[in-house]
């Protein structure tokens, strides 16, 4: 299957997360090497990034995960990894990746939250078990992200169009210009103005009990 790469996250243990959209059957896909997250070698090997193009191969090994995530993971054989395009990739128009019009619908309803703090939804996700997606984008006016530091860990406070949510940043790209040089580097590394593709997607869920699938934003593309 041909996969236009779009997004590239962080995860515990120096691993990472890559999920593109699959344009023949109109679906997001987790690719997952033997199963497995992605290395850093690996990632690197085949140049993946956003905008890059793979060819990869199901191994026909069944998913053990449960649902929202179950939508999209496929294992994939490493021996089957393909480089077909290096992008970048067009986030607008004719033949980009669809963006939902609003967080709401990205997730298909299921999307809840643990409070509200200034008009802000806070700790947002999608409980366990939901039939829905968990990866997909929003596109919303550069204005309506603002990034922000909080525990040490960043942040971003995304404004749909309807409502605010206050969510972690887990995008690759992005945690690298903010530990190389704070807030400032990644509003450099970003547009300052226009239109933006937000890419939003679900943590596996967690702690005891493992019921919740906290959203974050897995990249901004324009």
């Amino acid at each position: 299957m041909r996969l236009l790469i779009t997004e590239v996250t962080e995860m515990h243990g120096g691993n990472f997360c890559v999920a593109g959209w699959r344009a023949t059957t109109q679906t997001m896909v987790r690719p997952l090497p033997n199963g497995a997250n992605w290395t850093l070698g690996l990632l690197n090997q085949h140049g993946v990034v956003p905008g890059a193009t793979l060819k990869v191969q199901a191994s026909g090994v069944l998913p053990n995960g449960v649902y929202p995530h179950l939508t999209e993971d496929t294992p994939i054989g490493l021996v089957n990894i393909t480089p077909v395009q290096a992008g970048p990739a067009s986030w607008c128009g004719p033949g980009a990746p669809p963006v939902a019009t609003s967080v709401e619908d990205a997730f298909q309803g299921g999307v809840e939250f643990n409070s509200l703090w200034n008009g802000v939804r806070q700790g947002v996700y999608v409980p366990v078990g939901t039939q829905a997606r968990s990866l997909w984008a929003v596109s919303v006016p550069r204005m309506n992200l603002m990034f922000l530091e909080e525990f040490d860990k960043l942040k971003v406070s995304l404004n749909d169009g309807t409502a605010t949510y206050k969510l972690a940043v887990s995008s690759k790209t992005i945690k690298e210009a903010w530990r190389a040089g704070g807030l400032a580097s990644v509003a450099l590394a970003l547009p300052a103005l226009g239109q933006v593709h937000v890419r939003l997607g679900l943590a596996r869920a967690f702690g005891n009990p493992a019921d919740k699938c906290y959203m974050m934003v897995n990249g901004v593309q324009w």
